[in-house]
This record gives structure tokens, sequence and C-alpha cells, in this order.
């Protein structure tokens, strides 16, 4: 397996040279970056699990699948393979505003990658990003790290699975200042940003000091010049009625609320649409702008002026930014893009929602917050704090505080059902509800533990159901929903 990844990454080092050579440069690169070329600047493997590998030859640290010829074994097809978990630890790092890490990895067959947070005196590591999506060249994943008061640990699970040739690598670790949907373009990777290929229309990256002579580009927005980059798209091989082009910024893996800010340029001489929408992990989109007729100029004689455009974004779950264009004929123009980036406050305190999503969190360690109880439908859940042990799991929270309960032998053998309601939530807005919850017992059904919404008049709808047996540990639950009239 060693010899697999040690060919791969050979082959791909011309690929990502420029990537690589780019973030050795990059002023702007923060402590826990690393690009694996000689050590692992700081990055240990915990002892309790399988240790990281470090290939200096390909400049990657892997985990990789045990070799079922080992020494004892009798070499029957029956053995169990086994399954390999190392956890690599960052050093301790204190981030004072939000950042952005960028990581370039490979999974390879039944394996699995998962980036945490550890901050010292939490029982639990916060989830961030997981993947265990196989690839045939290493990928770039994007993961948000929001501004934290205290040092914390990045922690990196790689699991590699039973089966032969499984492995996890990881080439670089890149972690910058800013958000994660923020790019100007200038670097390689793109900020992580994707083009949604199609046949006809696609994203390109435009500048660099190129300029093809059917055609007059703008300069950058970042440098003004002929030598920056920017991403454009245009018409000319055009083949049907509105052909689109998407160009798809990386997951949001924090909620995000605040201004979404952007340059662009617009042409337009039979045709074209240019919109932003945002689209969660499910593929509903929410369109956020739309370029109106007067936003345009004539590419054909002079580029024209950069346009800016803030517009507020409230996502108070996981989303993507798209640009989207679409063309009407080969004669529908250009759009070009370029510095995009993101500030925590909203655009204007005239666009500030009137709504604050927080007043329903609650983690239960003070009360019940502004969450009630119907006693009229069955018996109350109960507040209650367990000290951990072998048997029996803490709260999530710290492992030593309070949750939620409800028993079943609180009430009656059957048709016993307990409810906990949140306060009213506006309609017309998308909420995403994320819980974490245990179920204990041997008599566990798929009715276990539901989540309805409660409108007004007493109409129920269920969005969420318990779909499969819980050992009794701590699950996470995401719940994306929207009502078109209020609810709890």
């Amino acid at each position: 397996m060693a010899f697999f990844l040690k060919n791969k990454a050979a082959m791909l080092q011309i690929y990502l040279l420029t990537f690589v050579a780019t973030v050795q440069a990059h002023s702007r690169l923060l402590p826990g970056s690393c690009n694996f070329e000689s050590n692992t600047c700081g990055y240990t493997s915990d002892a309790d699990f399988t240790s990281w590998v470090l290939h200096r030859d390909g400049h990657f640290v892997a985990v990789e699948a045990v070799n079922d010829d080992v020494e004892g074994s009798s070499g029957s097809d029956i053995e169990p393979k086994k399954e390999v978990l190392g956890l690599l630890l960052s050093p301790f790092l204190e981030h004072d505003e939000w950042s952005c890490m960028r990581l370039v990895y490979q999974i390879t067959e039944s394996a699995h990658l998962e980036v945490l947070q550890r901050n010292e005196g939490r029982s639990f590591d916060k989830p961030l990003w997981s993947s265990q999506a196989p690839s045939d060249s290493w990928v770039i994943a994007s993961v948000d790290l929001q501004n934290s008061s205290e040092p914390f640990r990045i922690v990196i699970n790689g699991r590699a699975g039973p089966s032969a040739g499984s492995s996890v690598a990881v080439f670089e670790i890149h972690i910058s200042p800013g958000y994660c949907l923020e790019c100007d373009f200038e670097e390689p990777h793109l900020c992580g940003y994707n083009n949604q290929w199609n046949v006809n229309v696609n994203w390109y990256v435009g500048g660099g000091g190129v300029q093809l002579p059917y055609n007059n580009m703008p300069d950058d927005h970042t440098y003004h010049n002929k030598t920056g980059h920017f991403m454009y798209v245009d018409s000319s091989y055009t083949k049907t009625f509105r052909e689109v082009a998407k160009l798809v910024s990386p997951m949001a893996t924090m909620p995000l609320s605040g201004c979404l800010s952007f340059q662009y340029q617009r042409s337009e001489e039979r045709g074209n649409l240019f919109s932003v929408f945002t689209r969660d992990r499910l593929g509903q989109y929410q369109e956020l702008w739309r370029a109106g007729l007067e936003n345009r100029v004539d590419f054909s004689s002079a580029p024209g002026e950069w346009i800016h455009v803030q517009v507020d974004l409230k996502a108070p779950y996981s989303v993507q930014v798209v640009f989207e264009v679409g063309f009407n004929s080969p004669r529908g123009g250009h759009v070009a893009l370029d510095d995009i980036s993101f500030s925590p406050e909203f655009c204007s305190t005239d666009t500030e929602p009137t709504f604050d999503p927080s007043i329903a969190n609650c983690d239960f360690e003070s009360g019940l917050c502004l969450y009630t109880q119907d006693r009229a439908i069955g018996p109350s859940w109960r507040r209650v704090s367990v000290k951990p042990n072998t048997f029996r799991n803490g709260d999530h929270t710290t492992g030593a505080g309070s949750f939620l309960l409800a028993h079943s032998r609180l009430g009656p053998p059957s048709g016993y059902v307990s409810s906990v309601i949140s306060p009213t939530l506006p309609g017309n807005t998308k909420f995403c509800l994320r819980f974490y919850f245990s179920l204990r017992g041997f008599n566990q059904t798929e009715q276990a533990l539901a989540v309805y919404l409660l409108q007004h008049g007493g109409k129920r709808e269920k969005i969420w159901t318990q779909a499969e047996k819980s050992r009794g540990i701590w699950i996470l639950a995401d719940v994306t929903f929207q009502t078109s009239q209020p609810a709890k």
C-alpha cells in the first residue's frame, strides 16, 4: 500500500507543484499549516492509536490498512481483517479571528477521514468535517475554523478500512485568515471553488497576462492590471437555449450570517442572466441576488468598471454559494467575477434580520431555556445529570453537565408520549435543527424519537424520526426544514 501511495504522490506532484510553491510563499499562513516535506510541523500521533507515517519522498502522512501477510497468520481467508485508526494531533493553536483550513488529502477503498476540534476541559471533540468518498487523485477540502478565545488542537482522524489497499493520506494543511467563502482567485487552488462542468459553457480563470485575440478581457480587480486573475464565463460555445454555467464555493462547515461581497463585470448582446444562490446539503437552492438589465458593460469597445455587490447571507446551516450564468445564444456576452469576501456584520442595519434563531438554542445546563412542556399530552421530560462511567455516558456538552431524559418507566406501559416544545419560529424561513440524542433499552422502535412542526391550530407535521437502533451513545442529527406559517 505504501508503494502505491508513493507512486501516486510522484505522479501528482507535477499537478500540485504550483499549489505547493504558492502555499510556501504565502505570507499569511497561520500556525498549524504544514506541507510535510521533511517533518510533521509539530503534528503528533496519539500514542493510543496507530501512528501516522511520514513519507518524506512523497511529502505526505498516511494511515494504511494492516497487511494480512503477518507472522502468525494461518493464511486462511476466513480470518477477519483489522480496521486501523490513527489520530493526528496538531500543536496547540490560538486563532482569535475566523480562519480557513484547506486540507489536501486522498482516500482509497473503504477508508474514512474526519477533522475535529479539541478544546481542553471538554469531554468530546467537536466534529468539523468528514468524508469517506474514495478518489483517484488528491482532493482539496475547506474547513471553517471559528474564532476561539481559548487554545485548541486540530484532530485528524484517519480510519483505514478492512479491505486491501485501504488508506488515508494527507499531503497539505494550509490555514489562512478569513472565511472559506472568500477568494481573490490568485492561488491555483481557487480557494476550493469548483466549476460545475457543462459540455458547452464553463467558468475559466482569466488574467495572468493571457489575452485572447477575439475578446477584450478586463484588468483584474485585485491588482488592477493584466497579471492578476479572476473568473470568467462567455457564451462562445453556447449550443442550446439557456445554457448554464455554475461556479460553486466550498461547503461552509459553520453557520454564517453577515454580508457577502463580490466584484463583477457583465456584457450582454443577446441575453444572459447572472444570479447568486445558496445551496444546502440537500441540494435546495435559495436566490440571494440577480443582476438587473442596467448592470452591464460593453466588452466589445473597452473594458468597463468593476461593479461592487453586497448581499446579506443568513444561513444557520451549512451552505454553498453558487454563481450562475445563463446564456440564450452564442452572442450572449461575458461575465467576469473577482474578489469574493464575507463580513460577519450585515450589509446594513435595514437588512439585519428581526429574528435571532439562537433563541431556540439550548444545552440544558441551567434550565429549559425557552422550551416548554405540554403536560396534558403526557409525562414530563426531566433535566438530569449523571456521573459518567463504563456503563453510562454523561451529557454531550461537557460529560458532567445536564441533559433532558424521558423514561418509559415514568409513564403508563403503552401510549407513552413525552413532548418538549421550542419557542415559535417565523414562517417563510429555512432552518437547520441540530441536536444530539441517545436511546437505551432492548425494545427500541423506529418511532421512539420524532420531531414535529406544530402550527397554529394544532396541526402537526413530522419532519424527522429515529431510523436505526442506538447503542446508547450520543448521535448527531441534522434536520433542514422550512414552513410557510409560524411554527414550533
